[in-house]
């Protein structure tokens, strides 16, 4: 245990995935969180004693309270995403007041875009991790000095809460998940595995978190060590591999090495889904036709809008050139393209969200997604919320983070800078029919 003079170590650590259905991605997780998944190899490497719970798993709140009480932790450890964030707080004091001896840090999302005011907020939270958590909760276990732990968020003895800079860590070190204490073979989709291979985005989507919550500077894993991975879930008798990245294409060298060592290990049965999508600008023929040769039949891209204004302003660092190119390309190879867009940016009008309606339906693609934009702390649309005299949110943040599902036809800014709140309602309406006239082209599966 610790105390405010410094740390002196946990024994036994419980990791707790948060999920909720009310994020709008479904009832439960179909895989097990990868990114817990890391901090548990690296605990197991390290030697540290440790448990773990995945509420995604189809677990409730209760379920955890029974996991502490009969694992009977020192140190409970909390996932905590901006998605439905408030509950998750709930659930950390109710922890911290059934359990007053067992200290809690939370990691995860809402902390690395947080970072100090979560523990300045809520006092049941003893410690936070903002970024990688392997190596700052193995030091933190370990009893190393709080103010040399890179990442870590903690408070001294006057209670002034400090935020340690973050390092970026070298992923070649971590050994990739196997998943060995978490409910593999009853609680998740059998046959289909999950796996990360890079991490970091060095893109400047005005939207999208990524960036801030994994650092700019792209890192991937070393070939090896990835066909390495997909040939040890293999050989267990799993033959659907989820890539999550969200640029695995983005060093073509390396994925072209990676794809060669796949086919030199010629692993029957075996295909991939790219669950986070590729990006125009890292895409061509000769990607898409290294695709193929692993058995990569569906294909997502992130459009997000018709209008090159549009695509200017957010820092998409594409052109609808560009992607009508791509998108074209990939049709006529026959991949299955699902395309996402988003409605309502600021400085956007309705002839620009007419243009994203026209780009959905130009291409004969599989499926198209409209989103209503969501302002998520960290990003450069808050920052631009919060800048403008004229814009302002229409909802407290935890309110609509924690309901997002609610809200997903519902604006949640209003701007002068772009359509009125009723020409957002009614191009989210629009959207919708847009959607079903993309449907109708294809069979029932």
């Amino acid at each position: 245990m610790m105390d405010n003079n410094g740390n002196r170590g946990f024994k036994k650590v419980l990791l707790v995935n948060l999920y909720y259905k009310e994020s709008g991605y479904g009832e439960r997780l179909n895989f097990p969180p990868v990114g817990l998944g890391y901090i548990s190899q690296f605990l197991e490497k390290e030697g540290i004693e440790h448990a773990i719970i995945d509420t995604g798993a189809g677990y409730e709140h209760k379920d955890v309270l029974d996991k502490v009480n009969d694992f009977k932790p020192d140190l409970v450890g909390f996932s905590l995403n901006s998605i439905c964030f408030p509950k998750s707080l709930d659930l950390m004091r109710e922890t911290k007041k059934q359990f007053p001896q067992v200290s809690i840090v939370a990691g995860g999302p809402h902390i690395s875009t947080r970072r100090d005011g979560v523990l300045k907020e809520n006092d049941m939270v003893d410690y936070g991790i903002a970024r990688e958590g392997e190596i700052p909760l193995a030091l933190l276990c370990k009893g190393e000095d709080m103010s040399r732990i890179p990442g870590l968020i903690w408070r001294d003895s006057s209670g002034e809460v400090h935020c340690n800079e973050v390092e970026v860590s070298n992923i070649e070190g971590f050994p990739f998940p196997r998943f060995d204490k978490f409910d593999l073979q009853t609680r998740y989709d059998q046959g289909n595995i999950s796996i990360l291979t890079s991490r970091g985005c060095p893109f400047r989507c005005a939207f999208c978190q990524q960036s801030s919550l994994l650092g700019k500077n792209w890192r991937g894993r070393k070939n090896e060590s990835v066909v390495e991975e997909i040939e040890y879930w293999h050989k267990r008798g799993f033959k659907s591999i989820h890539v999550l990245d969200d640029n695995f294409t983005f060093d073509k060298k390396r994925f072209f090495h990676i794809v060669d060592l796949l086919i030199t290990k010629n692993l029957e049965g075996l295909k991939f889904s790219l669950i986070g999508g590729i990006r125009i600008q890292n895409t061509d023929e000769e990607i898409l036709l290294k695709l193929k040769k692993i058995g990569v039949k569906k294909l997502s891209f992130g459009i997000e809008s018709g209008s090159d204004k549009i695509l200017k302003f957010i820092k998409k660092g594409i052109s609808i050139a560009d992607a009508d190119r791509i998108v074209k390309m990939a049709v006529d190879m026959g991949f299955d393209v699902r395309l996402f867009f988003i409605i309502g940016f600021p400085y956007e009008k309705m002839e620009d969200v007419k243009k994203s309606f026209d780009f959905a339906l130009k291409h004969k693609i599989r499926e198209a997604r409209f989103f209503n934009l969501v302002p998520y702390e960290g990003t450069a649309i808050m920052d631009w919320i919060k800048a403008d005299s004229n814009a302002k949110l229409l909802y407290p943040y935890e309110e609509y983070m924690s309901n997002f599902k609610h809200f997903q036809r519902d604006p949640l800014f209003d701007s002068e800078k772009g359509m009125t709140l009723d020409e957002k309602k009614k191009a989210l309406q629009m959207a919708d029919d847009v959607v079903r006239k993309i449907e109708k082209r294809w069979p029932a599966d």
